[in-house]
């Protein structure tokens, strides 16, 4: 019976860490312009990613390793800025 708690809750922790480091991808357009903004779990942090095919590979705008929830939200006012630059963006399809 042991066992099988102990192993129920490694399964459950499994399955968090998996969900953790699932990436969130916004991606922006304006006609052949296409634009994709990811943040990124981390092992303790995050990285947020942003990325235009066309031109050049992607880079890494920010990480954070203290404050990982920051890395929504710089991506959020990313992605305000590119939309302020006439980019339509939504959740990558």
């Amino acid at each position: 019976m042991r066992r099988l708690i102990i192993s129920g809750i490694v399964a459950l922790g499994c399955i968090g860490v998996a969900e953790a480091q699932e990436a969130k991808t916004v991606q922006c357009q304006k006609n052949a312009d296409v634009r994709t903004v990811t943040v990124e779990s981390t092992a303790g942090g995050c990285r947020v990613l942003y990325s235009k095919p066309a031109k050049s590979p992607g880079r890494e705008l920010w990480r954070y390793k203290a404050h990982p929830d920051m890395c929504q939200s710089r991506a959020q006012q990313f992605v305000t800025k590119l939309e302020g630059m006439g980019l339509t963006c939504g959740p990558q399809p």
